[in-house]
């Protein structure tokens, strides 16, 4: 029953390293304590401490033990909705409870008691899973002709898209007692996952010396001295990152091996074909989609060959290296862009978007939704996730960047998302895709970018804002698509049975650099080891394509807003931001004014590219 993928379906969104600017240093705390409180999630707006929360999980599995009293044959369309009914309460709850683990975990990662509570909301969720999976099997064993009779009930009429989705999967469900068997093994399925995050944490990098001045690494400070002016702390920090992870290249990659080795488990164990197909029919998404847009992106590799070599006479080098390729604008601003004025910023940029989104926007980013700065122990990344009964929250890693600021924007999509949805579907309804999620989120940097072009005055700036457009073409459309290829490479490897080791990964990851790449830049061999740094591949098997994908939907929703005024903006309202889940995802994006399921919209953001690569050169020449 898509056993809450809505075991629960939150969008966690990682933005992966848009930097195309530098500053002069990035505002630290030692510790949380020393934030201001206006910068830190109040997460007492899920429980104002931990005895509630651990009442609430106690009450999680009583409501499940009671639950699975109750197995047995459907008999009529009124048990079919008492059931759904307690069904939805309980996942309601494990998802207030499951959120308010993860936001005080994130926050302090070293911290055992969160790491407990963290556990034990794990052990509660999977104790839920194991109580209620019997209800699909329950409903895809009812015979078709009185399914149709069940289906057609105007009682059951809310639920219907919900109960159709969990009918058409009985094909790939299996029988109750081997659906409990495999619930059960989900804490060791998920054990590689949960090793990349504490190796994550725990991995300790060394520091660097440049010109007599010691820098210390971390992953937050990685993007920020990739985008240094200074080429040689580039070159330092790329080649010590990459240099560190390669002594652990044999653990690394036998955390990804085995994730992938599970992906493809599952896919067979539940009569798929592959594990892409498993991943994307299981929301609804045709796997063409995901070919589709590697080999229309495939097709449109010289553009960002051109692109790269203006991009080298632009930064002023005489050859480009992949340290190179977050190398800032000459233009770029020689300071921090404090986080006040990124919201500012990011307010004024959606204003495409109307009023009252504005208002609800400005109202998210004053009241806590946001946990801005990076601290010893705090999660890396961005991300939003979001329970029914609670605001979003956002987490990022603010370091002042002008790519931190489209990562609030990134981010704040996903939570506008998330509140919209939850405001105007019901909870069974409420819970998008990530097909559409990130749509949401890559429509606000779309709009950002275009604000951006617009204020430029003076030529020096117009490249600047053009610059920042075209890195996120190349970090979004493109890199996020080479992620995509990789993960379908890797995975056709271990299905045909070749070993996937440490150098078989970077063999793949290496030549995909070069052929993305091209001739246009040099394609050191350290990038070979930065799959393991993706915390996607560990985290969120067949994610990244959806990045390229709904760059390419929200790129020409972002066009329809700017053209369409009001009567767009209240339509990507209802039919984007506040549809939810309550549709295929294809055919949300359909209504919201973009039909995905062919290659078009990908080749019309390619043409759009083009022109900006156009208006690069023409003044990169005038200069």
């Amino acid at each position: 029953m898509k056993q809450f993928n809505r075991v629960i379906l939150i969008v966690i969104s990682l933005m992966l390293a848009v930097t195309t600017s530098v500053l002069a240093e990035p505002q630290t705390y030692k510790s949380r304590d020393e934030i201001p409180s206006e910068y830190k999630w109040k997460i007492q707006s899920l429980y104002s401490d931990s005895a509630k929360w651990k009442n609430d999980a106690k009450k999680a599995k009583r409501l499940a033990d009671q639950f699975i009293e109750k197995k047995g044959p459907i008999q009529s369309e009124e048990q079919i909705l008492s059931l759904l009914e307690e069904y939805f309460a309980l996942y309601r709850l494990v998802e207030k409870l499951y959120v308010y683990a993860r936001v005080n975990q994130d926050v302090d990662i070293s911290s055992s008691s969160a790491q407990e509570l963290s556990n034990e909301a794990e052990m509660m969720m999977m104790y839920v899973v194991e109580r209620t999976a019997w209800l699909s099997n329950e409903l895809q064993a009812v015979k078709k002709e009185q399914w149709d009779s069940y289906i057609e009930s105007e009682k059951l009429s809310p639920y219907r898209y919900f109960l159709k989705q969990t009918y058409e999967e009985k094909k790939h469900a299996l029988p109750n007692e081997m659906e409990q068997l495999l619930i059960k093994t989900m804490p060791i399925v998920n054990a590689p996952s949960e090793l990349f995050k504490m190796m994550s944490k725990d991995l300790v990098l060394p520091s660097f010396t440049v010109q007599e001045k010691e820098y210390s690494l971390t992953a937050p400070l990685y993007s920020v001295y990739m985008s240094s002016p200074n080429r040689e702390v580039r070159k330092a920090a790329f080649q010590t990152y990459y240099q560190t992870l390669e002594n652990y290249q044999d653990t690394f990659a036998s955390m990804l091996a085995n994730i992938v080795k599970a992906n493809n488990f599952f896919a067979s164990t539940r009569k798929y074909p592959n594990a892409l197909e498993a991943h994307l029919t299981s929301n609804e998404v045709d796997p063409e989609v995901y070919t589709q847009l590697i080999d229309t992106v495939n097709d449109y590799l010289p553009l960002l060959h051109k692109y790269l070599k203006l991009k080298k006479e632009y930064v002023k080098l005489d050859s480009m290296h992949m340290y190179d390729l977050s190398a800032p604008s000459p233009f770029s601003p020689d300071k921090e862009i404090p986080y006040d004025e990124a919201k500012e910023t990011v307010i004024k940029g959606l204003s495409p978007l109307g009023a009252a989104y504005l208002a609800t926007l400005s109202k998210g980013l004053k009241e806590n939704w946001v946990d801005v700065y990076s601290t010893n122990g705090k999660a890396t990344g961005a991300y939003q996730i979001g329970s029914y009964d609670a605001h979003p929250f956002v987490l990022l890693n603010y370091q002042g960047l002008p790519s931190d600021v489209l990562t609030l924007a990134h981010e704040m999509g996903h939570a506008m998302h998330s509140h919209f949805s939850n405001k105007k579907q019901p909870y069974h309804d409420a819970r998008y895709v990530t097909f559409t999620a990130e749509v949401s989120s890559t429509l606000q940097e779309h709009l950002l970018h275009k604000q951006l072009m617009r204020e430029a005055s003076t030529k020096e700036e117009k490249l600047h804002a053009l610059y920042q457009y075209l890195e996120d073409f190349r970090v979004t459309l493109f890199r996020q698509t080479q992620f995509a290829e990789f993960e379908k490479i890797i995975h056709e490897m271990a299905q045909n049975e070749e070993v996937l080791h440490a150098d078989s990964l970077k063999k793949v990851y290496y030549d995909l650099n070069e052929k993305y790449y091209g001739k246009a830049v040099n394609v050191d061999k350290e990038i070979a080891m930065e799959w393991a740094r993706v915390p996607h591949f560990f985290h969120s098997s067949f994610y990244t394509y959806q990045y390229a994908t709904s760059f390419a939907a929200s790129a020409a929703l972002a066009e329809q807003l700017e053209e369409g005024g009001v009567q767009a903006q209240e339509r990507i309202l209802k039919e984007l931001f506040s549809s939810g889940g309550s549709r295929p995802p294809l055919e949300i994006l359909e209504r919201a004014g973009v039909d995905m399921s062919k290659k078009e919209p990908i080749e019309d953001t390619m043409k759009r590219y083009e022109e900006l690569i156009n208006e690069f050169e023409q003044l990169l020449q005038g200069q």
